[in-house]
């Protein structure tokens, strides 16, 4: 009796556990600062196609003021992109 009692006690946590909601599936992550001047231009990159480098280029930026860092989520797939915002 005390090992069905046990069972049940466990198939109904799982249940309980297996309704936890998902992570949201856009979060930003500050990823660093410099002390040059925000400027106007931003550039995004996805991390295979570059990374940091990457994304100044895309944006035509020469100094970089802040970096972000995107994880968007699709089904089990964790895209991360960069931000870069600068001069």
């Amino acid at each position: 009796m005390k090992k069905v009692i046990f069972v049940l006690g466990a198939l109904l946590l799982l249940s309980f556990i297996s309704c936890a909601t998902p992570p949201p599936q856009n979060y930003f992550v500050p990823f660093g600062v410099t002390n040059n001047p925000v400027g106007t231009k931003v550039g995004e990159s996805v991390d295979s196609a570059g990374g940091i480098l990457q994304a100044a280029q895309n944006g035509g930026i020469t100094y970089i003021s802040t970096v972000d860092v995107r994880y968007t989520q699709i089904g089990s797939v964790v895209i991360r992109t960069f931000i870069v915002s600068g001069e």
